[in-house]
């Protein structure tokens, strides 16, 4: 069987750049390679064809390629995270930040764009929206583990990349039903989960519609509850300009 657009598909790969390897989706790869980190949950990853979950010189040079393949492949910036474009850099005022002094190299959010701190002068930073890997060449090793066929499986394999959680899930006459625990109401980032991960299962499984169904336990609530694995680490915030103050800050 080759790989085909709109194939659900796992592979392991190692991401490098210049060398040096800055992901991976084995343990011990990462382990080996200095780049583990516990936050991550290692295993093959879920791959759409067609979805744009990879660069896209990655993801087209997947297709044609048979279940069980094993290569290595250098992929052009401008196939990968593009070429740098200046329009993308902006001069924010210092005293946007507050809490915690911006430095060069620290990624922050301007008005819901992330960027990084290029330069700072004066009262003046220079934030650069540009993808911190433009204008380079990812090389990727990877091998392509399996195909998924069974729609439910599929359904599943979605929801597991997608929430980073393993929920209760089932199709019904074209409806895919996903049992959630109440708690996640607690956790800001699910509102927008729930809503990429049933665009994508109505787009790439062909159903009619995606239920959420809130599950009600009684247990009594705990930090631990509220708060799904994996969350992501925040970005340092600016905001409005405000009075100058004694001290400029930035806000974690």
């Amino acid at each position: 069987m080759t790989v085909k657009n709109g194939d659900f598909i796992r592979i392991d790969y190692t991401e490098s750049v210049d060398g040096q390897a800055i992901a991976a989706t084995d343990k011990d790869v990462a382990t080996e390679k200095g780049i583990f980190d516990e936050e991550i949950q290692y295993g093959p990853h879920l791959i759409v064809i067609g979805a744009g979950q990879l660069v896209k010189g990655f993801e087209e040079d997947l297709i044609g390629k048979e279940i069980g393949y094993s290569g290595k492949v250098e992929i052009p910036a401008e196939k990968a995270f593009g070429l740098r474009d200046p329009k993308k850099v902006e001069i924010v005022p210092l005293n946007r930040f507050k809490d915690k002094k911006p430095v060069v190299g620290m990624r922050v959010g301007v008005e819901n764009k992330v960027g990084t701190v290029t330069r700072i002068i004066g009262r003046k930073v220079s934030v650069d929206y540009n993808h911190p890997l433009v204008d380079k060449t990812i090389v990727y090793e990877f091998k392509i583990v399996e195909s998924v066929e069974d729609r439910l499986e599929k359904l599943k394999a979605l929801i597991k990349t997608f929430s980073r959680m393993d929920l209760e899930a089932e199709i019904k006459d074209d409806v895919a039903v996903i049992t959630v625990p109440w708690e996640l109401s607690y956790y800001k980032e699910w509102l927008m989960i729930r809503r990429g991960l049933a665009e994508m299962i109505i787009q790439h499984l062909g159903l009619k519609e995606v239920d959420y169904v809130e599950k009600h336990t009684g247990e009594r609530v705990t930090s631990q509850l509220i708060s799904p694995p994996g969350k992501e680490p925040k970005e340092v915030e600016a905001t409005e300009p405000t009075e100058p103050k004694s001290e400029d800050k930035t806000e974690a």
